[in-house]
């Protein structure tokens, strides 16, 4: 890894103050990697049962009208 140059407006101070804070952030990547992401959910099952059949729950509910 290449060191960076820090800006050369910062003074004396700054410079060791973000020295610090690389530091610090560095030890806590070391420490605490990245959590792995979830496993993908399954998917949700379709309309039809596997023998092609709708599936009439689910029919009847999303074809409801609603009643003003």
């Amino acid at each position: 890894m290449v060191n960076p140059v820090p800006p050369p407006h910062l003074s004396p101070e700054q410079r060791e103050r973000l020295e610090q804070l690389v530091d610090a952030v560095r030890l806590r990547t070391v420490l605490y990697p990245a959590p792995k992401p979830p496993p993908p959910q399954p998917r949700a099952r379709s309309r039809q049962y596997p023998s092609g059949r709708p599936n009439p729950w689910r029919s009847a509910r999303t074809h409801r009208r609603r009643q003003k």
